[in-house]
C-alpha cells in the first residue's frame, strides 16, 4: 500500500530565496514546489482528512474562509465553554511597534533566512496576557505561547522566566544553545511552567501525531 502523508499542497510552499526559479515566476523550474504538490498535480491518489478535531469553530471558521472551504467540525470541537475574562474566543491585536532585527541569530527552519526578528513590545505585551489568564483561573498546563522566530523565542523567555520557566521543546533548546542564546544548564527546570514554543515545530508535532493515530485506526 502506498501512503501519502503530508501538509495539504494549498499551504504555503517551501522558501526559494531566487524569485526567478519558483512557481510564481513561471519559468518552470519550480523549485518551490514540494513533491507532495508535484504527485499531486500529477494525478497520484490521494485522500484529503476533511474533518479537524482540534479548533474550536471560531478559528476553523477563519481557515475555512482562507484556504479550506470543505472543512468540517468534528462534533467534539462543538460547546466548548468561553474564554474567561474576554469578549470573545478569537483576538487580533493591531499595533505599531515595529521589530528588530537579530543580525547575529538565523532562524534555522528557514534555509534562506540569515536573521531572525524579536518585538519587545510584543513580549511585554505577551508577558501581561499571561498574567491577565492566570487571574481568570487559567493555570500554565492550559497555556502555549507560539511565535515564528526563533529571536522572539529567546525575547518571550527573558521577558517570562521571572514568573514562569518556560519549557521549550527538544528542537527549540537545541536551536537556541547552538546560536548561543541558552546554556544546556538552563534547560534544566523543576517547577511548572509555561510552554514557549515556534509554530512550525509545535503544529508539526501535533499534526503528525493526529494523522498517525488517523492511519493506526
Amino acid at each position: 500500500m502506498d501512503l501519502l502523508i503530508n501538509m495539504p499542497c494549498r499551504q504555503l510552499r517551501p522558501k526559494v530565496s531566487n524569485y526567478n526559479l519558483t512557481v510564481e515566476k513561471g519559468e518552470g523550474y519550480d523549485l518551490n514546489m514540494s513533491l507532495f504538490e508535484r504527485l499531486v498535480r500529477n494525478g497520484y491518489p490521494h485522500e484529503t482528512l476533511v474533518s479537524q478535531h482540534r479548533m474550536r469553530p471560531e478559528i476553523s471558521s477563519i481557515i475555512r474562509h482562507l484556504t479550506y472551504p470543505d472543512l468540517r467540525d468534528a462534533p467534539k470541537t462543538k460547546g466548548r465553554p468561553d474564554l474567561r475574562g474576554v469578549q470573545d474566543n478569537v483576538i487580533f491585536i493591531n499595533h505599531d511597534h515595529p521589530e528588530d532585527k537579530l543580525l547575529n541569530v538565523a532562524d534555522t527552519r528557514d534555509m534562506g533566512s540569515k536573521s531572525s526578528k524579536q518585538n519587545l513590545y510584543e513580549a511585554r505585551m505577551t508577558l501581561k496576557i499571561v498574567r491577565y489568564l492566570a487571574q481568570q483561573g487559567y493555570g500554565t498546563d492550559k497555556m502555549v505561547v507560539l511565535t515564528p522566530y526563533l529571536g522572539q523565542l529567546r525575547k518571550l523567555q527573558e521577558e517570562l522566566e521571572a514568573e514562569n520557566d518556560p519549557v521549550l521543546n527538544d528542537l527549540d533548546s537545541y536551536d537556541l544553545i547552538r546560536a548561543g542564546l541558552l546554556t544546556p544548564g538552563d534547560t534544566k527546570m523543576t517547577k511548572r511552567r509555561l510552554r514557549l514554543a515556534t509554530i512550525g515545530e509545535f503544529f508539526l508535532f501535533h499534526a503528525f501525531n493526529a494523522k498517525f493515530r488517523y492511519v493506526c485506526r
